[in-house]
């Protein structure tokens, strides 16, 4: 078994929520800040989980396939694996931490904000302030795909694709992290259960929503294209 590359973020204090959320934002929520947060060490990857090493979870378990699992526009292995929900997130996390025997789990908003920025205070996007438009992946149609994992630079922690590409799931309930209430409910699940994602996707159609301060919510159950993962120790 091939384990996911980590990158090691040590801990300390981190001012989270900034810069202030546009007054023009059109976004459907708003953060807070700044806050001040201090974070224990933890380990996030390198890259998000991609198509390949989903692959091996659904071999080895037999478990629900993702949402459009066989697009072909979506089959190569180094792309970030698309169409899975929290829940199936959770199920791999499981998966992955018994073949192991390495505890893996979904980071929490404030561990992946803080990773996100890369060292950088007070600024936009995990690069800092420049265009969006050659840094990441956004903007494309609905029945695009994203770039394979590794096709931008990394940030200052070594991370790539922080934003863009894909949303990727938390583990916080949104009711736990936020400070307004959550709206999604596609499923059909009390909103309650929403839990966070972050970062954007290929889908985004503008830059406020891959803002690292930013954090959207949708149904734990919810399959959707844009929508994919990164894993925490």
């Amino acid at each position: 078994m091939n384990l996911p590359e980590m990158r090691e973020i040590t801990a300390g204090s981190v001012t989270l929520g900034v810069p202030a959320c546009p007054s023009d934002s059109h976004l459907k929520h708003r953060w807070s800040g700044p806050r001040e947060v201090s974070i224990p060490a933890f380990q996030l990857g390198k890259y998000p989980v991609t198509r390949g090493e989903y692959e091996s979870f659904i071999s080895s378990t037999g478990h629900q396939t993702p949402m459009d699992w066989d697009d072909p526009t979506l089959k190569e292995a180094s792309l970030p694996v698309c169409g899975v929900s929290w829940q199936d997130a959770l199920h791999y996390c499981d998966w992955l931490s018994e073949s192991s025997g390495k505890a893996f789990r979904l980071p929490t908003a404030d561990e992946w904000e803080k990773a996100a920025r890369g060292g950088l205070t007070d600024k936009r996007f995990p690069w800092g302030n420049d265009d969006p438009l050659t840094l990441c992946c956004y903007g494309r149609a609905d029945d695009a795909s994203p770039d394979p994992v590794g096709s931008y630079e990394p940030n200052g922690y070594g991370l790539h694709e922080m934003v863009g590409n894909v949303w990727e799931w938390l583990g916080d309930l949104y009711v736990k992290v936020a400070s307004d209430p959550p709206l999604n409910t596609p499923t059909g699940l009390p909103a309650d259960l929403n839990r966070v994602l972050v970062g954007g996707s290929f889908m985004t159609p503008d830059t406020d929503s891959l803002w690292v301060a930013y954090r959207h919510e949708d149904p734990p159950d919810l399959r959707h294209r844009c929508l994919g993962f990164r894993l925490a120790r």
